[in-house]
């Protein structure tokens, strides 16, 4: 299996499974009917502090495309940036959601189903939250290199 595979521990004696990979944008705009990529982008954006909302500025990133053309370098940068941010709970449940539903996958849950299952304390848990940015590095830094390595990359 392609992409990222992490299981948690769930707080009271169990774990659950964390999967991100393709499959997880599809599911994430079938369950919430927006793109992932440029949900992740406006999640750092609108959370960000003025610290890094000026490397927002500084890596001139205005949508999700600009975020795929930056180097590995650049990328790193932006992700270390927002490491520190406030969450949109939103977000952080719904993005949760669809890594958890990827792993369950081909089983299609409900969503209030999946969403139900995520302990309450993972939103501000500092643990979860680097995984979380895990992911996020996985889905914002793989775009870039499969694209060069399948000869894309602009006309």
């Amino acid at each position: 299996m392609n992409g990222l595979v992490k299981t948690m521990d769930d707080g009271n004696g169990g774990e659950i499974k964390l999967v991100g990979n393709a499959l997880t944008f599809i599911l994430y705009k079938s369950y919430f009917g927006r793109d992932l990529l440029n949900d992740i982008v406006a999640f750092a954006k609108n959370s960000a502090d003025a610290a890094t909302v000026k490397k927002f500025g500084k890596l001139k990133i205005e949508t999700v495309t600009d975020v795929a053309l930056l180097s590995e370098a650049e990328q790193e940068e932006l992700l270390s940036a927002v490491g520190g941010f406030k969450f949109d709970s939103e977000f952080v449940l719904n993005f949760i959601a669809a890594l958890m539903a990827t792993a369950q996958y081909p089983a299609r849950a409900d969503v209030t189903d999946i969403i139900i299952q995520i302990p309450p304390h993972w939103i501000a848990d500092k643990t979860v939250v680097s995984e979380l940015m895990e992911f996020l590095a996985l889905f914002i830094t793989d775009k870039k290199k499969k694209t060069l390595a399948a000869g894309g990359g602009g006309l």
